[in-house]
């Protein structure tokens, strides 16, 4: 397993919108993925920024709803800094498809993710549940590899989400 480091943006919530935060991965600790992949007849192309989503955009919104700008940002700022955002990649890959609706027709999202061991997450998503005054669900940890063409993001903000989403484990990808 090769551990990296993530980097965090130093202002969040963004001025003009933006409701989720990532932590970006720079490239000496993964490479992107190589190439393009065909996975049960679906073409998926690597994805050019990888990241760890820490806020998803329903949580984003939702905190940008309750605080004020300028303090939530430098509260969220605070319970980064207070974690070690090392995390290790398991090796563990997964096909996941996610229906929505595009221009009143039904369509599909398909991606590929990592798996990724991040203690901070919890402890981080604790906090933030405690601002807001309940038990929020951890998000998996995990990378987005690899997106089908024209794919939206899959949002995956909980274990039942993975759960919902998750096609089946990906062998043999990198």
């Amino acid at each position: 397993m090769k551990q990296g480091v993530a980097g965090h943006r130093i202002r969040w919530p963004l001025p003009d919108g933006g409701d989720s935060l990532v932590l970006s991965i720079a490239p000496d600790c993964w490479a992107p993925p190589p190439d393009r992949v065909e996975i049960d007849g679906i073409t998926f192309t690597p994805k050019s920024e990888l990241h760890l989503t820490v806020i998803g955009n329903r949580l984003g919104r939702e905190l940008r709803g309750v605080f004020a700008a300028s303090w939530l940002g430098a509260a969220v700022a605070e319970m980064l800094d207070a974690q070690d955002w090392r995390f290790a990649r398991s090796g563990r890959h997964w096909l996941l498809r996610k229906p929505f609706v595009e221009a009143g027709r039904p369509r599909l999202a398909h991606s590929i993710i990592e798996r990724v061991e991040l203690p901070a997450m919890a402890p981080f998503h604790r906090e933030l549940g405690r601002l807001l005054g309940r038990q929020l669900p951890m998000p998996p940890p995990h990378v987005t590899l690899y997106v089908a063409a024209g794919s939206q993001g899959i949002g995956v903000s909980s274990a039942a989400r993975l759960r919902a989403f998750a096609v089946r484990e990906v062998t043999g990808l990198l």
